[in-house]
């Protein structure tokens, strides 16, 4: 049986207890609605609630029998073990997801809580790298962390289905135009699914992509070439009343398109049909408006 695992503070990367996941597939960032308490022993004791606005942050891995046993024996036996339902990505669906929350005896237990947006407390917010997926789709596939001078992990190739990359975003520069991705019945889009910190995408990587304030960031499913399981990573598209149609690519962008695809290793028919699309004005009769909503 193979399960999505919700893991926050020390199981979550960067955490004390985060070797017993092993190898498991990362599958993004994830929220939960609750609180973390701090007990007496500074453990951290996660309770859901389903009231409130506030979020845990964590992370998401598949899981198998084994890991389920492995971390039920580390929680132990003033912990239980329940499925809940968990945000994923930065503003994704809800999935459901394993997870453990306290079900001990608080008497003498409970040292308390601070008020930390997001329900964590100060040492459980700190506890853990949480990192996420950034998925990188055009010129972002090139040399992502060095161009951008961020952290990256590790790099997994992934693709989306049934959309398509489109040059329909502004560049304020006349007659030129950068990328963007639209619907499109039986389209694909390759790239690139880059681990990273929760901090730098949100402090660094944010204010980079969202200058002139052309550009949103979304949660989409990606499928993960490797595995052929689904991950949620974020991407930056451009906001509808950006769409410039009739215009080509940026001749700077378009080197770091196709050189970045053939940098990373994307399939070399799509990176042969980049070659040729990046030189051709997108076609909005090519999009298929009415086969998705804009929200996936």
């Amino acid at each position: 049986m193979t399960d999505l695992v919700f893991l926050h503070n020390h199981l979550a990367h960067g955490g004390k207890h985060h070797d017993v996941v092993g190898d498991r597939l990362f599958a993004g960032r994830a929220t939960v609605k609750g609180v973390v308490f701090i007990l007496d022993d500074d453990e951290l004791a996660l309770a859901v609630r389903g009231g409130g606005d506030a979020w845990v942050p964590g992370e998401l891995y598949y899981g198998d029998d084994e890991l389920l046993s492995a971390l039920d024996g580390i929680h132990g036996a003033d912990y239980v073990r329940r499925r809940r339902q968990v945000r994923v990505g930065s503003d994704g669906p809800m999935v459901d997801a394993w997870l453990w929350t306290w079900d001990g005896d608080w008497t003498g237990k409970w040292k308390g809580r601070d008020t930390l947006p997001g329900g964590c407390t100060a040492s459980a917010h700190s506890a853990a790298g949480h990192t996420t997926y950034y998925y990188g789709y055009a010129s972002n596939m090139f040399r992502f962390g060095e161009r951008r001078e961020l952290t990256v992990y590790d790099m997994r190739l992934g693709h989306i289905d049934d959309w398509q990359v489109a040059f329909a975003k502004d560049s304020q520069q006349p007659g030129k135009s950068y990328v963007t991705i639209l619907p499109k019945r039986d389209g694909i889009v390759r790239g690139a699914l880059y681990r990273m910190p929760n901090s730098e995408m949100e402090a660094s990587l944010d204010p980079q992509e969202k200058e002139g304030r052309h550009l949103e960031r979304k949660t989409y499913a990606v499928i993960d070439d490797t595995t052929g399981k689904v991950v949620w990573g974020d991407i930056y598209r451009t906001l509808p009343r950006w769409w410039i149609w009739g215009n080509i690519s940026h001749p700077s962008n378009t080197e770091k398109i196709v050189g970045g695809a053939k940098e990373i290793g994307i399939d070399a028919d799509y990176v042969a049909w980049l070659e040729k699309f990046v030189d051709v004005p997108a076609d909005p009769d090519e999009y298929d408006f009415d086969l998705h909503t804009l929200t996936p």
